[in-house]
């Protein structure tokens, strides 16, 4: 009796089993035509200007994330797929996004629909600090970067107060710039801590930072940067140093990153050949650093060298180095891409020499290079 029931189950768990099988088989078949080509890829791609859109062959569902200026109501679609298939609206074709679209493909008589979404990437940078009004702030490298962003980026510059600052507030917030410098310590304002789980929730839900000077170790507090590298700090007055300094783009041949988009995505800045590029004359230098210090990924156990390793362990893409350092083991400008928790994107930029307001007023010749790639970064960071 004992066996008959246990082979009983064994044919119910069989029968089960090839139920299921012929369910998920038919289902699989819904969501394509056997006549139409490579089934499902029948639309290979689909761009707007530079901008992709993700594409779910399974479903029919097509998404846009677009710059805010994009005119949603006339847009031109870039539609590739496989040859023998009938696309329309054809590729080429102005549409207008500002309700869902439908787009159909034919081949063979067969007929596949997909759904087209588009929604635009909010449109103000804000700069954020511990000061009431702009004209409060304190610092003057601090003063002048917020002035550079406001001249910048004119109508959708918005200065946000640390005490004001909310998820509310930031809804229409693309890229918060939080830059940061002090002399006599390099603790962030208690100002900027106390708001951390807003900006930890911005950043989870996609939001971008681009964090400046001290200001890098914001990275840390809203729990971004969790590799502990982050010990190359200084905070000294600084003096008279005739040196030019520069940092380097190339970090080094293997991994060149001269080609990010921070040294080439809306403003030309001068290198040389090697890719260092002078960010301050000579003259009064202060000493402010924060800046990530690499060598424990140079020690045994770590064999894919210093920057694969700082990727592969904490996400983090090192864009360059401070030059003249042999090991090349300390990283100035890292960006911390999206992980399965934060969907954000964050820059840091931590070298000292990239200061925005020269102590002893000479003019610093090399000035362009530092406004080129902070303007990059948050351009850049406003396409992700």
């Amino acid at each position: 009796m004992k066996n008959i029931f246990i082979n009983k189950l064994y044919l119910k768990y069989v029968l089960l089993l090839v139920i299921a099988t012929i369910t998920y088989s038919c289902e699989e078949r819904l969501n394509h035509d056997d006549d139409l080509p490579n089934t499902l890829n029948i639309i290979e791609s689909i761009k707007i200007g530079q901008t992709s859109a993700t594409i779910d062959n399974l479903s029919g569902v097509v998404d846009f994330v677009l710059p805010s200026d994009v005119n949603l109501s006339s847009v031109v679609l870039e539609i590739r797929s496989p040859q023998g298939v009938e696309i329309s609206p054809a590729n080429g074709t102005m549409v207008d996004l500002t309700t869902p679209l439908e787009i159909t493909a034919k081949s063979g008589g067969k007929t596949r629909k997909y759904i087209v979404n588009a929604r635009l990437l909010p449109s103000q940078i804000a700069f954020v600090n511990e000061a009431l009004t702009m004209d409060a702030i304190s610092d003057d490298d601090v003063k002048a970067a917020a002035q550079w962003t406001k001249d910048t980026y004119g109508d959708k510059f918005v200065y946000i107060p640390f005490s004001n600052l909310t998820i509310e507030a930031l809804k229409s917030v693309n890229v918060v710039f939080f830059f940061y410098d002090n002399t006599g310590s390099s603790n962030l304002p208690q100002a900027s801590l106390d708001k951390k789980n807003v900006l930890i929730q911005y950043v989870v839900e996609g939001g971008k930072m681009l964090l400046g000077g001290m200001a890098t170790s914001y990275a840390e507090v809203v729990g971004r940067d969790k590799s502990g590298l982050l010990t190359i700090k200084s905070s000294s007055a600084g003096g008279i140093n005739n040196d030019v300094w520069s940092i380097d783009g190339g970090v080094n041949f293997q991994i060149d990153q001269r080609s990010s988009p921070i040294y080439n995505f809306t403003t030309i800045i001068s290198s040389d050949v090697n890719g260092y590029f002078p960010v301050i004359n000579g003259g009064f230098k202060e000493d402010h650093n924060t800046m990530w210090d690499l060598g424990p990924l140079l020690a045994p156990g770590h064999q894919l060298g210093q920057f694969a390793e700082f990727q592969r362990l904490y996400g983090a893409k090192v864009l360059a180095t401070w030059s003249g350092v042999t090991d090349e083991a300390v990283a100035g400008i890292v960006e911390f891409t999206p992980t399965s928790v934060y969907a954000g994107t964050i820059i840091g930029i931590g070298f000292g020499g990239m200061e925005w307001a020269m102590n002893d007023g000479r003019t610093n010749v090399y000035a362009f290079n530092i406004k080129g790639i902070y303007r990059n970064a948050i351009d850049y960071l406003g396409t992700k």
